[in-house]
């Protein structure tokens, strides 16, 4: 309860630097979320027995295309972390003497803020559906664009003469309701990274804590 008392107090005494940290959360959230659905809607197309617009090696080129972009993603967001663990641990150090209970609490205000960017996430998709869709919409064009010979249309059977766009709405082929849950499947992954993330910089600190404790004390 201490603990807690003292994160909070720390969070209301460095608004600012608890916002950057919330915002960090929020870009990586959303970014991480964003590539998990489109991998997932990829897997998802790949099942369905409607028109097949793509081969199965466009399919696997897809899911590798956005699979190496998460990745990169996990990476990335995973040494912002790191850095800005450090930094606040650096800037805090001068406002207390145990960094022990400093390392527990920074960890503790970066758990609050991936919450709250978890809540504010969720709020905005819930506003802002279309606008995240399009955003979607997006970056699965831009996957669409490493394939130099694809054509525009593909037919249906290839004798009905209907013709179906490559580059169609992802509304198209999955139902909102399969596109929430593909979502929130992908915002539970991500936020299970995160908050990986955060124990393992607070086992890190703690470990180089004790490390330097023992030399000193030699």
């Amino acid at each position: 309860m201490n603990l807690f008392s003292t994160t909070l107090t720390t969070i209301k005494r460095h608004r600012f630097q608890f916002s950057i940290s919330w915002v960090i959360c929020l870009f990586a959230l959303f970014s991480l979320t964003s590539f998990g659905v489109l991998r997932s809607i990829l897997i998802q197309l790949d099942s369905l027995d409607q028109i097949k617009l793509f081969t199965k090696p466009e399919i696997k080129q897809l899911q590798e295309y956005f699979a190496d972009r998460l990745l990169f993603c996990c990476i990335g967001f995973f040494c912002l972390l790191l850095i800005g663990f450090a930094l606040r641990l650096y800037i805090q150090k001068k406002y207390t003497t145990s960094l022990k209970q400093l390392i527990y609490t920074t960890g503790l205000e970066f758990f609050i803020g991936l919450m709250v960017a978890t809540i504010s996430l969720i709020l905005l998709f819930a506003i802002f559906e279309p606008v995240y869709e399009s955003v979607l919409q997006n970056l699965y064009h831009q996957g669409l664009n490493q394939f130099k010979n694809l054509p525009n249309f593909v037919l249906s059977n290839g004798t009905s003469g209907i013709a179906y766009s490559i580059r169609s709405s992802l509304s198209f082929e999955l139902s909102s309701m399969t596109l929430l849950d593909l979502f929130f499947n992908a915002l539970l992954k991500a936020c299970a990274f995160l908050v990986a993330s955060l124990g393992v910089m607070i086992l890190l600190f703690q470990t180089i804590n004790r490390i330097s404790k023992r030399k000193n004390v030699r």
